[in-house]
């Protein structure tokens, strides 16, 4: 018996030598970032046996589509040209060059002439997110990366089985992984009043299509075409409910009416595609569309879709952009900060030229590993004069960039690597001021009830925990 698990062993130990001497020079080629490739060369040299299936898992950063919508989604989203604004005719030298980048890298020219609402407060949203739902009355398209299995993810689920099952055709697409429960437990009253629900990349190899670590972190929901609601909110108790409380996080979103409806409705379709291999669903798609009333003459909007099935990243190379370009302010709200070293740099120059560069994130965040390696750029930021503050009520979930009075972003993304280079993100950029004011008066009411770092106290702090933040920080380019 002995020999016998010896011999297994060797075998195990030879066959994981023979994958990294073909793997490594892979990795290399992948040309990841210097410290994300130095750790899974690492990883898989001294340690192969973990080393190599850990790859294999969660080492993959691009997905070839299988199938790509084929619902006229393009062309009918050309089809608004009209409301097209050329890049280069955005309000500000900063909105025209950040405008430019996102269209260079991938993501559809701004649309003018919409009614953006930013909705803060998971109260407000609770009866947003439902107003939308009841006044469907062609279809209803939904993505999560999570709906909870609690009261709030069960009343989402009636409410969308009770539109099903008054004609409304209704499609949910989860994120495998991130609503593996809700997926098993709580989707069946819509099943059962004839609505769709899909996954999105399953975790396990048994599926054609899977991954276990590219997710899709979208948010989104959109009403006969015409109205979306989407940015950082997740459906739980945690993200929306009826009535403020204990447990309640803070979060932001907008819901946009107008001619950028089309692109998130394109991106929806796409997912949706991936997912199902459904290439021609029924129902009137893209329906005539107008500026809607009162809404502001500019309404400037750009629909920016970023993720591992794109040859670009847009929504990193807008923020890099705009942060490079900013002259007055940078104010970030994130509840996750882990940045590569090119945005962190970014920051600290900016702060060195004169630039308020703020930081807002939560006080105890939910992902402590993300927490820690978080905390590792604090001392380099803080010197070069970047106001650090810690969210003290609950924990903070927005996900908000205002970049002078030129650029505001809200979206699913946080501003870490995670979200910048291996998950399926959507970003909404703002060019209006009237949009970009509210963000910021949305900042910094925030701020008020938050606590600013003291440099000098953080940097007592005790050796242990500064080795773990370094140790979190120097595996996060694995993830």
């Amino acid at each position: 018996m002995q020999d016998g698990w010896q011999i297994a062993a060797l075998v195990l130990s030879t066959a994981g030598y023979v994958f990294a001497f073909v793997l490594i020079p892979r990795i290399i080629l992948e040309r990841r970032q210097p410290a994300a490739t130095v750790a899974w060369v690492l990883s898989i040299a001294l340690l192969p046996v973990v080393g190599v299936p850990l790859y294999f898992l969660v080492g993959g950063r691009r997905i070839r589509r299988h199938i790509r919508a084929k619902t006229g989604a393009v062309g009918s989203t050309e089809s608004s040209v009209e409301n097209r604004v050329r890049p280069e005719d955005l309000p500000s030298p900063i909105s025209a060059t950040c405008g430019r980048v996102l269209t260079t890298a991938g993501a559809p020219p701004p649309v003018a002439g919409n009614r953006v609402t930013v909705v803060d407060g998971g109260e407000a949203v609770y009866g947003t997110v439902l107003g939308l739902i009841e006044g469907a009355r062609d279809h209803i398209h939904c993505q999560f990366f999570i709906l909870d299995v609690d009261p709030v993810g069960r009343r989402f689920i009636h409410a969308l089985a009770s539109r099903a099952r008054a004609g409304v055709r209704v499609r949910l697409l989860l994120d495998a992984v991130g609503s593996w429960r809700a997926l098993r437990q709580i989707v069946r009253p819509l099943r059962k009043a004839g609505g769709e629900v899909a996954a999105f990349l399953p975790a396990l190899p048994l599926h054609r299509k899977w991954s276990a670590h590219l997710r899709n972190h979208r948010k989104l929901l959109i009403a006969d075409g015409r109205a979306a609601f989407t940015g950082g909110m997740n459906i739980g108790n945690r993200y929306m409910r009826p009535r403020a409380g204990p447990g309640l996080w803070r979060d932001s979103a907008v819901v946009i009416e107008g001619m950028s409806v089309r692109d998130l409705q394109a991106i929806f379709l796409d997912d949706w595609a991936f997912a199902t291999d459904e290439v021609g669903p029924e129902g009137v798609m893209f329906p005539p569309l107008a500026a809607p009333e009162n809404a502001p003459g500019d309404g400037l909007v750009q629909v920016v879709a970023s993720g591992p099935d794109r040859a670009m990243r847009p929504i990193y190379q807008g923020v890099f952009t705009a942060f490079t370009l900013a002259r007055r302010r940078i104010w970030i709200a994130t509840p996750y900060f882990v940045p590569d070293d090119a945005i962190s740099t970014c920051l600290e120059n900016a702060s060195l030229r004169g630039v308020d560069v703020r930081l807002l994130m939560p006080e105890k965040s939910d992902l402590k590993t993300v927490e820690l390696a978080g905390r590792s750029y604090f001392d380099d930021l803080m010197q070069a004069g970047v106001k650090i503050y810690l969210y003290l009520p609950t924990n903070l979930h927005s996900k908000v960039l205002i970049i002078d009075d030129d650029v505001g972003v809200v979206g699913s993304s946080n501003v870490d690597i995670r979200s910048f280079f291996l998950n399926f993100e959507l970003g909404i950029f703002l060019y209006g001021r009237k949009e970009i004011d509210a963000l910021a008066a949305g900042f910094e009411t925030d701020l008020a009830f938050a606590a600013e770092i003291d440099p000098s106290a953080f940097g007592r702090r005790p050796k242990i925990v500064r080795l773990l933040e370094d140790t979190a920080r120097i595996f996060s380019p694995l993830f």
